[in-house]
């Protein structure tokens, strides 16, 4: 058994796998909002509301460790929500400026080949 001091831990360790992937979900729908009549929009609310819901628990988690109201806000802040939301953000403004280059880079082939066949 584990006691409540390591449930806690498991209980942050959860949390923060729940923000994580919230957040690399958030960045991804930004850079790619999908197409017009898309539901990406409503997921995005649902998830930032699941959020906000894990980042209260997660400073009640921290408050339980007797950590100070405004260390605990900090760490959470500065330490994992806006870090992981800005690499992801950066992340797939990288990646979606990578396939636009291919992409051109394709279509210059594919008008290439097609001048040289006519």
């Amino acid at each position: 058994m584990l006691t409540p001091d390591q449930n806690t831990i498991v209980y942050l360790m959860f949390l923060n796998g729940v923000l994580f992937l919230g957040l690399n979900f958030i960045a991804y729908s930004m850079v790619f909002p999908g197409p017009k009549g898309s539901k990406r929009i409503g997921y995005v609310l649902i998830v930032t509301v699941i959020l906000v819901v894990s980042a209260q628990q997660e400073y009640q988690s921290l408050l339980y460790f007797k950590f100070a109201p405004g260390e605990a806000q900090k760490i959470l802040l500065f330490g994992m929500i806006s870090p992981v939301f800005m690499i992801s953000a950066v992340y797939y403004r990288l990646k979606k400026n990578h396939l636009e280059k291919r992409q051109r880079q394709g279509d210059k082939l594919s008008r290439g080949k097609k001048n040289a066949t006519d």
